[in-house]
């Protein structure tokens, strides 16, 4: 018995550590990506893609949406283990999901950022992907699809997407954040023509994480690879930020310290009639976000605070809208 105790206890002094090490130094991350799932794929080169391209484009719906574990095996485990939905007071992801989907069908956004969802299955359930293309992160038959976004499939036609992982090491899939073993968070990419127009454009869609440690150079990295991008590049970005206007790191990942900025917040650009300051991006952490050599306008700005018909919440986080369109630039020629 001691003998065997001994082994035991040899064996786990051994591969415990050697097992935390795998997992701190992402050896699952590297093993897959050399065996076949790849790195990430470069980001767009934006000073050769939208070269003398007209701007004018029809309005562009866009909805931000994080609907909060929209993912019924998370559901399944909260049933298992806690027996009270999700533990904040919200009702169950299959409860919500029917007015969730009835929400954004009632916007009928041609772009659709969503944040906190998981398999495409639990995507179907809230967004008709007959009509959509979903882009997502997958590796075989796993799927990723906490920043998950969609187009309309009848107006776009996609060139190039991709993921960026808010990391260390952005190229390696299912990075890890910037502390060790932090929660995975990635920037979702896609580059889309508009058939009837051939306009070009990148339509991102994140979710930062909500710890400091790792949102604060989340944003430093977004400005550097994403927000730059839009000084030769269309862009529309949707995203639960974690991070409210006012934040000094809001400045930082939009770019506004520079003239023009690389991001203007759609509610600017909306010019919209003053809301209610519960409503107000200074006090919000999801945002639609535009830039590049065209000019951006915004026809409409909207948070939409309604709760489920029976009055409960139905995340706890509310949609964004904006009603966008690009327009030529003057100053840009």
């Amino acid at each position: 018995m001691l003998y065997w105790l001994k082994r035991i206890t040899i064996t786990l002094v051994i591969v415990l550590p050697a097992l935390f090490a795998f997992l701190r130094f992402q050896g699952l991350q590297y093993f897959n990506a050399y065996t076949g799932g790849g790195f990430a794929r470069s980001l767009p080169d934006a000073n050769t893609i939208a070269k003398n391209q007209s701007c004018n484009t029809p309005p562009i719906q866009v909805l931000s949406y994080n609907v909060m574990y929209g993912s019924a095996l998370i559901e399944a485990m909260a049933a298992r283990f806690r027996h009270d939905g999700t533990g904040k007071g919200e009702l169950p992801w299959s409860v919500r999901l029917p007015e969730i989907r009835e929400r954004i069908a009632s916007y009928a956004p041609d772009l659709l950022g969503l944040q906190e969802m998981d398999t495409d299955n639990d995507i179907a359930a809230i967004v008709p992907l007959e009509q959509y293309t979903l882009v997502s992160y997958h590796l075989g038959n796993f799927q990723y699809g906490d920043s998950a976004l969609l187009y309309k499939t009848a107006r776009f036609e996609p060139l190039d997407s991709g993921q960026l992982w808010l990391g260390n090491t952005p190229e390696l899939p299912m990075s890890l954040g910037f502390r060790p073993l932090a929660v995975i968070r990635y920037v979702n990419w896609v580059l889309l023509r508009e058939k009837t127009s051939g306009f070009t454009f990148m339509f991102v869609n994140t979710h930062f994480d909500n710890a400091g440690v790792n949102k604060e150079p989340s944003a430093t990295l977004f400005r550097g690879r994403i927000a730059a991008l839009s000084r030769g590049l269309p862009i529309i970005v949707t995203g639960d930020f974690n991070t409210t206007v006012r934040d000094e790191r809001y400045r930082r990942f939009t770019g506004a310290d520079l003239q023009p900025p690389l991001l203007e917040n759609a509610y600017t650009l909306a010019h919209s009639p003053p809301v209610d300051a519960a409503l107000h991006p200074d006090q919000r952490i999801d945002h639609i976000l535009v830039g590049g050599p065209c000019k951006a306008e915004a026809g409409q700005w909207l948070i939409d605070p309604r709760p489920l018909k029976n009055g409960l919440p139905m995340s706890d986080h509310d949609p964004v809208f904006a009603r966008l369109r690009f327009v030529d630039n003057p100053a840009a020629k």
